[in-house]
């Protein structure tokens, strides 16, 4: 079976500057939690990385958290990351949440 990695970049804040753990304090452990019950094993990397982008000629400034999940690549695992990632943009009140995919072999 081929293996693909999936990651998804958790922001530290709401695009309207509010930290998230100060105002949603479980989003991140129930994003992880939901991951986690549902594949078995994950990474998180809670050293923020510094984002920066545009939207609609406002500049946004990102601190963002990676969650790596790395399963087999079927179509049911495509969707459920699908879904995932749009209960993750009501979650954390965002304009779009970066999930990158790409196969991996491991060793």
């Amino acid at each position: 079976m081929t293996t693909r990695r999936y990651e998804v970049l958790l922001p530290a804040e709401f695009n309207d500057g509010r930290l998230v753990m100060d105002s949603c304090p479980r989003c991140v452990p129930d994003s992880l939690k939901e991951v986690g019950d549902t594949f078995g094993a994950f990474t998180f990397r809670p050293d923020a990385a510094l984002g920066n982008w545009t939207a609609d000629g406002r500049r946004y400034q990102d601190r963002l958290f990676a969650l790596v999940v790395d399963v087999d690549d079927t179509a049911e695992h495509r969707a459920w990351i699908a879904h995932f990632k749009t209960h993750l943009l009501q979650r954390f009140e965002q304009l779009e949440i970066y999930v990158t995919s790409y196969l991996i072999e491991v060793h």
